[in-house]
This record gives structure tokens, C-alpha cells and sequence, in this order.
């Protein structure tokens, strides 16, 4: 009877043992995506600070309308181009359809340990630049593998 009452205990030990003998987690470097086409000068430092905040963060919510309520997805890839953030779908989903009909949007995010959070506003405007879209296939292939000619992509004013 004793035996049942040690093995609780044994396989906490067990546990906490196989715990320690892990390798730590070593987290990548951040790489920014921030990009002006017109130069550095005419970069805003407001959008400087939330593409780093959103890169480190690793995902963001971004929240569309849909009829008389909201709709709340994560998106996992930051890239700011020419001060405003970008977003990319696909035409045949229902996020694109909600961009369309109605292009206000919010982004939010609050930071791995909790100290601080970001949310702003802004519209949404569909980019039909060739050059945009190059730039978002050369950065991120695999939206070109999954959406092909399906490739809709967003920027943002945020305020």
C-alpha cells in the first residue's frame, strides 16, 4: 500500500529530472520588416516602434467587421511598408470579403511578459502594387505557394 502512495511522488521526480536535462530554449533574433521605399528619412518612428513590438510579440490580433459585430483572428507576420502595416489573405476567404465591405480594422497585442500592450485603429486599403507584392513573395514565398492568384494584400493607416 505504501508503494502506491511513493508513486506520485517518483514520477514528480521523474518529471522534474527530465525537465532539467532539456536544452534551453534559445529565441532567433528579431528581423525587422520595415520598409520606405522613399528612404529612411520619411520612416515614422511611431511605426518603427510598433513593427518591433509586433515582431518580438511574434503574432498580433487584428479584428474586422462583420455585419453588426466584430471578428478577431490572429495574424502571425509583420512587415511594414511605406508607414503603414500590411496584412495578407487570401480572396476566397471571409477575411478578405470583411476588408472589402467594411475596411475599419484594430490590432492588438499585449507583450510576452505582460508589461505592456499595443491597439490602434486604422482603414484598410487593398494594394494592387506589383511592387508591394514582390516584396511581400520575396520576404514570404509560401503565400505565393498557398495563395497563388488568390493573393490579396492590406495596408493600414494605424492611429
Amino acid at each position: 500500500m505504501r508503494n502506491l502512495f511513493l508513486l506520485p511522488v517518483v514520477f514528480s521526480v521523474w518529471v522534474g529530472m527530465a525537465q532539467e536535462t532539456r536544452p534551453p530554449v534559445v529565441s532567433a533574433e528579431v528581423k525587422s520588416y520595415v520598409f520606405v521605399r522613399e528612404g529612411p528619412d520619411k520612416q515614422d518612428v511611431f511605426m518603427q516602434d510598433v513593427a518591433a513590438f509586433l515582431e518580438k510579440a511574434g503574432h498580433f490580433y487584428l479584428a474586422t467587421c462583420e455585419g453588426d459585430g466584430a471578428r478577431v483572428r490572429p495574424l502571425k507576420y509583420t512587415l511594414v511598408m511605406d508607414n503603414k502595416l500590411l496584412f495578407v489573405t487570401s480572396s476566397k476567404k471571409e477575411m478578405y470579403g470583411q476588408l472589402v465591405k467594411n475596411p475599419k480594422v484594430e490590432v492588438s497585442r499585449t507583450s510576452e511578459d505582460g508589461s505592456a500592450y499595443l491597439r490602434y485603429k486604422g482603414l484598410a486599403v487593398q494594394s494592387l502594387d506589383e511592387d508591394v507584392k514582390a516584396k511581400v513573395l520575396e520576404l514570404f514565398p509560401f503565400f505565393g505557394k498557398n495563395f497563388k492568384e488568390n493573393l490579396a494584400i492590406f495596408l493600414s493607416n494605424l492611429r
